[in-house]
């Protein structure tokens, strides 16, 4: 009779197990072995937990329900002693290995290849038989094969990061459950941990840990976690031999870490260093390799990161030219292909805001629809081109006010929340992508439902956003500016007062070197600015324009929100001159109007709003200092801004309006007869608008 005895898992608890199965047991030997390999690959067992457990079997298993371990392995050790056939020699050999119950994370059963290691690159698996030779799995199994350890199940635990990654998130690498990711996690830091510095596995281990740090960390928002991917994926390219072909790769990913934490903290080096190892990765890489367009799309976006930080055309035009280049290698009827587009039309958009010239929505709209007309509604990417598709559209009603664009694109983003399943990541951008149309929707045509309904969804994004993730204070300041928005149509102050605070919360999670710290401490201003002029209190006053100046102070000459910094300081420092005469404060509003008016390139969609307020606050000099010179100039601006605003736009008829005022003002000072006849021109024309905002502004 064969006795197994003394089999025994090492574990970080150490537990040890004792199996006695007799000789018309031995069959038990492969269903060990599985056990065994489980034990070894997942650090846990799922499925056939009753396999040495059950009253029939003479096996005993003397622990407390060990098959359900979930411990992580460090090192595993069995010494079987017995009679092995030559069906488990094959075994061993094959290469293949079935467990019929063995499942993955998803709870899909497995069909294990056992094609190379890399879990627990230490871990001693041994077999001793007995009337036989010893047999070391470690040791490779013929000449020119590689040892059975180094062909145990490879799991697929690298976390790939593409050109979406990047502007959203990395994913989680097909696993639903974030659980999946902390497993993979814990056992990518105790294979790197295990292995040795000039172990030639060591950079991809570090590599692969890298990744999946920066794949939680866009979930949870973690910094520690992007901090540590930097760190390993910096330490995988150093351990990297020059020349090897891996290294574009780990450049890549190295890259994209660097440019996922300047989109959290925006430190200006992590913007720099990302630009230098995107650029290095795809110098190394050949344009015929299937990654090359992902390269170049995430360079792209990179050096557009960048300009819209410092503001360097030099960057803008070279993250056009890899834009471009990553699409011109993707052929038509690639899947990537829309979202390559996409980028390419984000980063012409960002030269268009700030340079003016030609409007590429046009174009991009086309490309959309045709991409959206061709995705059947059930293909996972289907959602996404339909939410690209509704931002395009929502940017060119933005331009030229055609009502028709807005709707569409509202219909589009519903499209792609409906289409989007509860829980997926992007839903919550859509969720946002949705309420962003309504509110402007909205904001020109004045209907409560459509405030009410963003504010839903404005909500439902804060709500389904953990604390601590790198969107949160994003979505706070949507909620805040939406909540806004309705208290200046029905005045319910409750809405104010929840504003400032979702604004004042959004401030307070952005990290001073953030990129749009600026923006949100304009936005806190703006609620401060109306409170006050609804209250009276001198204290929000002061305080708006202290955030505004700050976020002025804070923004380098030639950054693309610059000229609307100056505009929000102009227009608080102006109303506290209406509220307590100090003839600095008017002087002051002027001087940043127009300079908020001479930043903003001909052919921007703002220029006429800041031509605009610019004349509102040359009237209001006027009326106080009765200076010619003011009155004129305010009236030759707003004539302009009229003019230059077409018919059907929503704003034009506000612009009349203010025109109407300043005609006005100066017929009562002047009393010449056709500035009165002018003034009832304009008047008439803006109340017989059917379109524009609900209130005069």
């Amino acid at each position: 009779m064969n006795t197994v005895t003394d089999a025994f898992v090492d574990l970080c608890l150490r537990l040890e197990i004792t199996i006695e199965l007799s000789a018309q047991d031995e069959h038990y030997l492969k269903e060990i072995f599985h056990l065994v390999l489980m034990l070894t690959l997942n650090g846990r067992v799922v499925g056939r937990t009753d396999l040495l457990s059950r009253e029939s079997s003479p096996g005993v298993w003397d622990a407390n329900e060990p098959l359900m371990l979930r411990e992580i392995v460090s090192h595993f050790t069995l010494s079987v002693y017995g009679e092995i056939g030559t069906e488990e020699r094959q075994l061993l050999a094959s290469g293949e290995v079935y467990g019929p119950d063995l499942y993955d994370e998803l709870g899909e059963p497995v069909k294990i290849l056992l094609d190379g290691h890399e879990d627990y690159p230490n871990m001693i698996l041994k077999t001793k038989l007995i009337a036989a030779d010893p047999f070391d799995i470690t040791q490779p199994l013929s000449a020119g094969k590689p040892s059975y350890f180094d062909r145990l199940v490879r799991r697929n635990s690298q976390i790939r990061s593409d050109s979406s990654a990047v502007s959203s998130s990395y994913g989680y690498g097909g696993f639903e459950n974030p659980e999946s990711i902390n497993i993979i996690i814990q056992r990518q830091k105790l294979a790197a941990n295990l292995t040795p510095d000039d172990h030639p596995e060591k950079p991809r281990r570090l590599s692969n840990l890298g990744s999946s740090l920066g794949a939680r960390f866009q979930h949870l928002g973690n910094i520690n976690d992007i901090d540590e991917a930097v760190s390993h994926l910096q330490t995988a390219v150093i351990l990297t031999p020059d020349g090897h072909p891996d290294m574009p790769s780990r450049l890549y990913n190295l890259g994209t870490s660097f440019l996922a934490r300047f989109q959290r903290l925006g430190n200006l080096d992590d913007i720099d260093n990302a630009i230098l190892r995107l650029r290095a990765a795809v110098s190394l890489t050949p344009d015929v390799h299937p990654e090359k367009p992902s390269q170049l799309t995430n360079l792209g976006s990179s050096l557009r990161a960048r300009f819209q930080r410092l503001g360097n055309v030099d960057d803008i035009d070279n993250a056009i030219a890899q834009h471009q280049a990553a699409v011109d290698l993707t052929p038509d009827g690639h899947p990537d292909k829309p979202e390559l587009l996409s980028n390419l039309e984000n980063s012409l958009h960002a030269r268009f805001e700030r340079l003016g010239g030609i409007d590429p929505v046009d174009h991009a709209i086309v490309q959309h629809q045709e991409t959206v007309s061709h995705t059947p509604d059930d293909h996972p990417d289907k959602p996404r081109w339909l939410s690209s598709l509704g931002s395009s559209l929502q940017t060119r009603f933005q331009r030229l006010g055609n009502i028709s664009d807005i709707d569409n694109a509202i219909e589009r983003h519903q499209e792609a929340v409906n289409l989007t399943p509860d829980g997926y990541p992007d839903k919550v951008k859509r969720l946002n992508n949705l309420g962003n149309s309504l509110l402007i929707r909205f904001r020109h045509l004045g209907n409560l439902d459509d405030v009410d309904n963003a504010i839903a969804q404005y909500q439902a994004v804060v709500d389904l956003t953990p604390d601590g993730h790198p969107e949160k204070p994003s979505w706070l300041n949507n909620l805040g500016s939406s909540l806004r928005t309705r208290f200046q149509r029905f005045g319910n102050l409750d809405d104010l007062s929840s504003s400032i605070a979702r604004h004042q919360a959004a401030v307070d999670l952005t990290p001073d070197s953030h990129p749009d710290k600026l923006k949100r401490l304009n936005n806190l201003g703006n609620s401060l600015l109306i409170r006050f002029q609804r209250l009276g209190n001198l204290d929000d006053i002061t305080n708006a324009i202290a955030r505004q100046q700050a976020a002025v102070d804070l923004t380098l000459d030639g950054h693309p929100s610059k000229p609307s910094l100056l505009s929000s300081l102009g227009s608080s420092l102006r109303t506290r001159f209406q509220r307590l005469g100090n003839l600095d404060d008017i002087d002051n509003s002027v001087a940043q109007h127009q300079a908020a008016f001479d930043l903003t390139p001909a052919g921007h969609p703002d220029k006429l709003k800041r031509l605009n307020n610019l004349g509102n606050s040359l009237l209001s000099r006027f009326q106080r200092l009765g200076n010619l010179d003011d009155i004129n100039n305010a009236i030759a601006k707003q004539q302009m801004a009229v003019d230059l605003t077409p018919d059907g736009h929503p704003h034009k008829p506000s612009r009349l309006t203010n025109l109407g005022i300043s005609l006005l003002t100066r017929f009562k000072q002047f009393g010449q007869s056709h500035d009165v006849e002018a003034c009832i021109a304009q008047f008439s024309v803006a109340a017989s608008s059917s379109i524009g905002p609900p209130l005069l502004v």
